[in-house]
């Protein structure tokens, strides 16, 4: 097993674009960027309806995620929807915004606690002083416990040296797995190119330090303007304790941070009872475009309703095994989604794998805590 020594980096697509969606025009890095799209974090700015805007990665998938960044212009300027996974991501987006319009970042919504989304909230609150940060009252908890404080950097040595540490320790299992030939071909070159963006990741990541959001709601926020209100909402746990929703009721768009995900589901830290239930209600609204916390835009529900009986279907076979009283090791061997991998990974031995580290193995995890009754603790399992 590889993903160990790789969970900690993780916690620190439909492959189509919808034909609402308009390609941007090419936009500048900042002076000096040696990021390449090898090194699988080069944000790339879609325009998706006026005045809306998602930055993305154009590679489907990272053993080191990095979510979306949604930017919504208003009257006085930008509402963002997550803020990058790194300080020199969000600088990225922030000089490619800056290209856009001269407008502030007047506000910034982080969908959830995960670094991939969170790490690049004081990188904009220091170019933008009065912007608004702002999560669930849930995540706004999250981001002050140890347990989760843990994985994200502070700007302190102490706190650097722990986060250097861990992605060495990633880093030298993903090359030792990439040089192993008794592995296909596609699982070494996988392994070879997570430890390039991985290390590519440490570089940016190392020297940052995580702000927790200093507004937080518990149920909805109105972001008002005429134009381009932003609703932000908190339907229910899901792939996290505190997941945010952002709906555009003008354009109706709605933005599910890592409610959704695509290529691949993370199920690390998830409450899958509920998640099911939040997945009732997003499919609820009258959307024309969905926009997930990794991958590119859609413009119907399917993966919705894929994601969901997929969650159905993992809790109706850990739970009978659970109540049995067997283990989570056994649980965890008995228990086959080999169907489900099938899927999502259209047969590629790379992408199974993932789908068994991201997914298989954590969403049985916190299955089998739910049939139990443990509490799932974020940052702690």
């Amino acid at each position: 097993m590889w993903m160990p020594a790789c969970r900690a980096a993780l916690l620190l697509t439909a492959f189509f674009l919808p034909a609402t969606a308009q390609e941007a025009p090419r936009l500048p890095y900042p002076a000096g960027t040696t990021v390449t799209s090898a090194d699988g974090y080069l944000y790339e700015a879609t325009r998706l309806a006026d005045g809306v805007w998602l930055f993305a990665s154009p590679e489907p998938f990272h053993i080191q995620p990095y979510g979306n960044v949604v930017a919504i212009e208003q009257t006085d300027g930008f509402v963002l929807f997550d803020s990058g996974g790194t300080p020199a991501g969000a600088r990225r987006v922030l000089d490619m915004l800056a290209a856009i319009s001269p407008k502030p970042v007047k506000a910034v919504a982080v969908s959830h606690w995960h670094g991939d989304h969170v790490n690049g909230l004081r990188t904009i609150k220091e170019r933008w002083p009065q912007v608004r940060t702002i999560a669930t009252n849930a995540t706004c908890r999250t981001l002050s416990d140890p347990r989760v404080a843990r994985f994200m950097p502070t700007g302190d040595t102490a706190s650097d040296d722990a986060i250097r540490r861990n992605l060495d320790g990633a880093l030298g299992h993903l090359r030792a797995e990439a040089a192993r030939e008794d592995l296909p071909d596609a699982v070494r070159a996988g392994n070879a190119r997570g430890a390039r963006e991985l290390e590519h990741y440490g570089h940016e990541l190392l020297g940052g330090a995580m702000l927790v959001p200093e507004e937080g709601f518990d149920d909805r926020l109105l972001l008002d303007d005429p134009a381009r209100p932003v609703e932000l909402r908190f339907i229910g746990r899901a792939n996290t304790d505190g997941d945010a929703v952002a709906w555009l009721p003008r354009q109706r768009m709605l933005l599910t941070g890592d409610i959704l995900v695509l290529p691949i589901p993370f199920g690390f830290g998830s409450h899958p009872g509920e998640w099911l239930s939040t997945l009732t209600t997003l499919k609820s609204f009258d959307f024309k475009m969905l926009v997930p916390g990794h991958g590119m835009p859609l413009e119907d529900g399917a993966p919705l309703e894929r994601l969901a009986t997929l969650i159905a279907d993992v809790r109706s076979k850990v739970a009978p095994l659970a109540a049995a009283g067997l283990s989570l090791d056994d649980v965890q061997k008995r228990v086959d989604l080999s169907a489900q991998a099938q899927i999502y990974s259209g047969g590629d031995p790379w992408r199974a794998r993932l789908f068994d580290q991201y997914w298989r193995q954590p969403i049985i995890a916190s299955a089998f805590k739910e049939a139990k009754g443990e509490p799932v603790i974020q940052g702690g399992g």
